[in-house]
């Protein structure tokens, strides 16, 4: 069945008002008939052009009351007199001012209309992804209305810890999809990576958003990749093809994803909540800092998979090199193939009929235990491989831009 705004608005509006009534610093202040007016825009806007491009932005709403004990510091500036959004032309022309991840355009509800009220740093509380519940902001900073435009017809929206998604006529819970629980490598890495233990909890789930970040953007570029995490550390060019079989064209040392997360989130805990407003911005300012170094690594990574060949990272996610080739081949079947989804066996067969890539991916979880394949194909699907025991899971399609977070 297709979906559309209709179908959205309808999951959105079920039950909200009265929600928030009960608890309204979790909802945007925006009304029913405002929020519906609102996404209907935004929906439309998305599929009109402006200088032979299709807008990417984003709106929010903010609670009632706003921030909490401080200004707010994520708001860049307000127009002298707010401009009303009465059709597709008035939030197109705004939309530019949106366009990056980071921007979003502040929207309000002034009397039978919603109106655009300034520009704002783009942080939401999607609560589908509980991630950066460790940040500075997340202590201050109610979540509101987030709706995210990405593509013509693809709207994220987010509220109250809930979350939407529409695209290609498809509409997703994000808070009921099943997740791929990493296995084998997530939470020891976190353990490990973790300077003290009441961290261990925040590092987990740091390493999970900028893991299905760097899947993400390998998707969004579209030219297709594979990604290897080895059971092991430290691994060098060298031990990967004396124990993995795996030729590294251009070996790598010194980036460490699983450091710069652990990091991050040790920035994060040990910022003392600020005393007054001039504490609180050079706080923030430290966080956008650490912030931008960490997506500026993960965004550099995801570049990488470009290159012919797969990116291999070892067990506490140092990159060991790209341009990898897997030079085992078909081999007798020792581990049994199972669709981790619909948990049922496969036969082995099915992979002959997919690409190199994929089947590369599944020879190499076959031959080693505990080793992680993420396979991108170009046209962006993401296929998991992982093998433990007698088994080589598979998930598929591994949704990455589920988990994307509007936090971030």
């Amino acid at each position: 069945m297709l979906s559309g705004p209709i179908e959205l608005l309808n999951q959105l509006l079920d039950g909200r008002e009265a929600a928030r009534m009960q608890t309204p610093e979790s909802y945007g202040d925006i009304s029913e008939e405002g929020a519906r007016s609102l996404v209907t825009l935004a929906y439309f806007a998305s599929q009109s052009v402006e200088e032979g491009r299709y807008p990417r932005f984003r709106i929010f709403v903010a609670p009632r009351g706003g921030t909490t004990q401080v200004p707010d510091p994520w708001q860049l500036g307000r127009f002298a007199v707010a401009i009303p959004l009465l059709d597709v032309d008035d939030l197109r022309r705004l939309a530019p001012c949106a366009a990056s991840h980071d921007y979003a355009l502040e929207v309000e509800e002034h009397g039978n209309h919603v109106v655009c009220a300034g520009i704002r740093l783009a942080h939401s509380g999607e609560g589908a992804t509980e991630v950066l519940s460790t940040s500075i902001w997340a202590r201050h900073v109610r979540p509101g209305l987030m709706i995210r435009v990405d593509a013509p017809g693809e709207l994220r929206v987010s509220e109250s810890q809930r979350a939407w998604d529409l695209r290609a006529g498809g509409l997703a819970d994000l808070g009921s999809l099943p997740t791929h629980p990493h296995p084998r490598w997530l939470d020891p890495l976190a353990k490990r990576l973790a300077t003290k233990p009441r961290l261990e909890t925040h590092v987990n789930k740091m390493v999970f958003f900028a893991w299905n970040e760097l899947l993400h953007s390998s998707s969004e570029a579209g030219r297709g990749g594979c990604f290897v995490i080895l059971p092991k550390a430290p691994v060098d060019a060298k031990s990967a093809m004396s124990e993995f079989e795996m030729s590294l064209k251009y070996p790598i040392t010194s980036m460490g994803l699983g450091k710069a997360v652990a990091d991050f989130v040790e920035i994060c805990k040990g910022s003392p909540t600020p005393a007054h407003a001039e504490q609180w911005k050079g706080a923030v300012n430290e966080w956008l800092k650490a912030r931008y170094a960490l997506l500026s690594l993960v965004e550099s990574l995801a570049r990488l998979s470009g290159v012919d060949g797969c990116t291999v990272f070892d067990s506490d996610l140092n990159l060991v090199g790209f341009g990898g080739k897997i030079l085992m081949t078909a081999m007798e079947h020792k581990r049994r193939l199972r669709d981790a989804i619909a948990n049922k066996f496969l036969s082995a067969d099915v992979m002959q009929k997919t690409g190199t890539r994929h089947l590369s991916a599944f020879h190499l979880c076959e031959a080693h235990e505990g080793v992680c394949c993420y396979v991108v194909s170009q046209d962006g699907h993401v296929t998991a491989f992982w093998s433990h025991g007698k088994i080589v899971e598979r998930w598929k399609p591994y949704p990455a831009w589920v988990k994307r977070s509007d936090q971030f």
